[in-house]
């Protein structure tokens, strides 16, 4: 049931129509409009963590880590498409849409003016998605690689960007545990351990980027025996195209920066398409959005079987919980935190366990023309503010300029409500940091 009853989206493109002067819908469609305020919407959740809620999670015996974004009944799960991102471009370059048809898909065609392509669209989201995962490592994702008994060398797919944290799992059966690694680099080992390269098999404790070109990794000693490397990294997200739609990996109230990293691009073109105005906006509004993705939040607190559980980042547990991926099989004590999407607890047996994470979760958007916007009434104005703002980008030049202040007046609403915020609780800033522990305890950039 809705908290909010007060405004559907029908009636908030109906208010953002009468803004534009455009009732009869000539210059901008219903379509159009719903997607701007879908924007506005996912900002401001972006800006202010405005919604949030709980969601079941169950665990499942010997499995450690989970993808909030994939589990049943989600509150943040990945939706926002490629195709959806592409047909918002065309609105703000003033060019017709495109489609794709879900039952056959065939290759989308242009029909717009030469300025620009389907491939240049796509690429622009393509690359720029790409940009927003490695600056940000706001998607991690877990996979497994070979570990052959050799201590240099492990090539890891060409779609690894930054690697976060490498694990060795040796085959089961051989009398040997699970080792999280260390990362370390080549002048440590000579200095400390400076034979290490002749020592027997052993199992790998420290993994080395230094003097490997990227995507490989050595280990300081040759495994005893084979298995896997359980390996974390930030990877590069699908390939757009114009055949057929893709999710972005990007979390949904961001995918705008995608949007607006794109739009800076194709503003830029040298050729008739060259806007430097719009260029330098759309260039201005990414890097405001990425340095805020880096301070983002994603869980904000767990229960584990009806009582509070501590979350802490995955380079805490590792240090002071060396052995909690093979550990004994029981009721987990912890939760470790990595990225905005990966969670994980000591291995689980089989007990009915039930876990209940809190969430800052994707901006709820009505079904349909009669479902309510769920936003607070004294914020209301200030997201259609924003939404002017952004259907008034493809109009350009001086057009576009005037609005900048309902733009300002979103943001000064934002920060009242993130002033209101900071202060509800002793610790609410703290808890708005869970999710960047791991960042802090195991930087991937330098300060």
């Amino acid at each position: 049931m809705p908290n909010y009853t007060y405004a559907t989206i029908s009636d908030a493109q109906t208010a953002l129509a009468a803004r534009l002067f455009d009732a009869t819908n000539q210059q901008w469609t219903i379509d159009e409009l719903q997607a701007y305020i879908i924007v506005a919407l996912r900002i401001w959740n972006a800006y202010t963590s405005f919604w949030r809620a709980e969601f079941p999670l169950a665990l499942s015996r010997g499995v450690n880590w989970y993808d909030l974004t994939s589990q049943p009944n989600s509150l943040r799960p990945f939706t926002v498409t490629d195709q959806s991102l592409a047909n918002l471009l065309e609105y703000s370059l003033l060019e017709p849409l495109t489609s794709l048809t879900p039952t056959s898909p065939a290759p989308a065609t242009w029909t717009g003016s030469k300025q620009f392509s389907l491939s240049n669209l796509y690429g622009a989201i393509t690359r720029r998605q790409n940009q927003v995962l490695g600056a940000t490592g706001c998607t991690l994702s877990l996979f497994l690689v070979d570990a052959p008994i050799v201590r240099d060398g492990i090539v890891l797919p060409d779609t690894t960007i930054d690697i976060r944290r490498v694990a060795w799992l040796p085959t089961a059966g051989q009398g040997f545990d699970t080792q999280i690694m260390r990362q370390t680099d080549a002048w440590s080992k000579r200095a400390f351990d400076y034979n290490y390269t002749t020592k027997s098999e052993q199992p790998p404790q420290t993994w080395m980027q230094s003097t490997e070109p990227p995507p490989r990794f050595d280990v300081d000693n040759v495994p005893p025996v084979t298995g896997k490397y359980e390996v974390i990294a930030a990877n590069s997200g699908a390939v757009s195209n114009a055949t057929s739609a893709q999710l972005l990996s990007v979390p949904d109230d961001w995918s705008w920066l995608v949007f607006f990293g794109a739009l800076a691009d194709l503003f830029g073109f040298e050729s008739e398409a060259k806007d430097e105005l719009r260029a330098q906006y759309c260039q201005q509004r990414y890097d405001q959005g990425l340095q805020l993705l880096t301070s983002a939040s994603s869980v904000l607190s767990m229960q584990f079987n009806g009582l509070p559980m501590s979350v802490d980042a995955v380079k805490n547990g590792d240090n002071f919980n060396s052995n909690w991926e093979s550990t004994v099989q029981g009721s987990p004590q912890s939760c470790y935190a990595a990225g905005l999407n990966l969670i994980a607890f000591p291995t689980p047996d089989n007990g009915a366990y039930g876990a209940l994470p809190t969430v800052v979760q994707n901006a709820p958007l009505p079904a349909a023309s009669g479902g309510y916007i769920q936003i607070a009434r004294s914020d209301y104005d200030a997201m259609l503010d924003e939404a002017q703002h952004l259907a008034a980008l493809k109009q350009g030049g001086a057009e576009f300029l005037r609005t900048i202040p309902l733009h300002q007046n979103f943001m000064a609403r934002v920060a009242l409500y993130n002033k209101k915020l900071a202060v509800q609780g002793p610790f609410q800033m703290p808890t708005y940091r869970l999710s960047q522990r791991e960042e802090d305890r195991n930087q991937r950039v330098g300060k």
